[in-house]
């Protein structure tokens, strides 16, 4: 357990994404602590999201309370089972020199980040599940939890792979008047328009796998809820697949402020 703890801490102060280090690649950052405690992260998170049917209903629910616990961990690993492959096949075609296990040990580092950040918020949803009763407020409040740890957690991901690219990209040489040969080359030509770099072009990528990692999260919760639990519902597993989350989140939306 310490040394889970302590592993989560280097992905945190930032010590797993040094580019020193990834300048050798990612065996630096182990598999087997951050999948445990990213286990557990998910399960005390469910617990405080869980924590709404215990007290809003009579008899309280304390399956939807373990269901919630079992299902937080269970919706990252199925979206990085969905996700991985075209995160290898983006970070393959950008020549982000990894194999598949190096990928995933980069991925994992902020998923754990991501799921930290979520447990700390945990005596939040606790605060506001013991002062009120509405459940669209709840519904939103972890949505919104869900949508800032997976910023953070995300931005991560792009921290890392900024450097990983730099310490992996040979620097530019330059020339006696100390300009760089590209610099140096568009100005004997007249250019005007930057020339664009191959860096840009691997983040403006990611970011676009990156709306899809949030798509598919997003649905995946879709299909695992309840999470919460309805105060109106009795207690089940799961529910019966209707609509899409954007849909219910409008819905939700409305609900709460009467429209």
């Amino acid at each position: 357990m310490i040394q889970w703890l302590k592993e989560l801490d280097e992905v945190l102060r930032g010590r797993k994404g040094d580019r020193a280090l990834l300048a050798a690649g990612t065996g630096h950052i182990h598999i087997r602590p951050l999948v445990s405690i990213s286990i557990v992260l998910g399960v005390v998170y469910g617990l405080f999201m869980g924590l709404y049917a215990v007290l809003t209903r009579t008899p309280p629910c304390y399956m939807q309370m373990f269901a919630s616990a079992v299902k937080v961990p269970i919706l990252f690993i199925l979206t990085l089972v969905i996700t991985f492959p075209s995160l290898y096949v983006f970070s393959a075609l950008l020549g982000v020199n990894l194999n598949p296990k190096d990928t995933l040990r980069l991925i994992l580092a902020p998923i754990s980040a991501n799921l930290a950040v979520l447990a700390s918020l945990g005596p939040i949803t606790a605060f506001f599940t013991l002062s009120t009763s509405s459940y669209a407020f709840m519904k939103l409040l972890n949505v919104f939890f869900f949508g800032v740890s997976g910023v953070i957690g995300l931005k991560v991901l792009l921290t890392m792979l900024s450097r990983l690219n730099a310490a992996q990209t040979p620097a530019v040489s330059a020339n006696p008047s100390g300009q760089t040969d590209e610099k140096s080359d568009a100005k004997a030509a007249g250019q005007l328009i930057p020339v664009p770099q191959e860096g840009d072009m691997a983040r403006t990528t990611f970011r676009m796998w990156l709306v899809i990692y949030g798509l598919v999260g997003a649905q995946m919760g879709w299909v695992l809820r309840p999470f919460i639990g309805a105060p109106d519902l009795p207690f089940q597993w799961f529910r019966a697949r209707e609509a899409n989350v954007f849909v219910d989140l409008f819905n939700t939306i409305g609900e709460l402020f009467g429209f």
